[in-house]
């Protein structure tokens, strides 16, 4: 099995979680070796508020999925999402992974 390289964070409206997931585990690669998924707020004046209720929490619900993999897979990935999804506003963050594994 190739080690992964990069940390893949993907953060997208809590809205589309269902499609997302799906979207992510018709990739092959990426639904064998697993990721992680869990909710989130974004806050600040870059976030995309949905409704009212968002806005005077000054909070936003998005889903966050955490992947490690290698560059080629997250670049097919993030391709793949794209073209599955276009038009979400989802954001993504592609970063080295210095080192993992199992503390057994």
């Amino acid at each position: 099995m190739t080690q992964p390289g990069v940390i893949l964070t993907i953060l997208a409206p809590k809205q589309i979680e269902n499609r997302l997931i799906d979207a992510v585990l018709d990739h092959g690669p990426i639904a064998a070796s697993g990721f992680t998924s869990r909710e989130v707020n974004g806050h600040g004046s870059a976030a995309v508020y949905r409704s009212v209720a968002e806005q005077v929490r000054a909070r936003t619900r998005l889903v966050e999925i955490t992947i490690a993999t290698t560059e080629a897979n997250a670049d097919s990935l993030i391709a793949q999402i794209a073209d599955a999804l276009p038009g979400q506003l989802i954001t993504y963050y592609l970063c080295p992974l210095i080192r993992a594994g199992v503390i057994a």
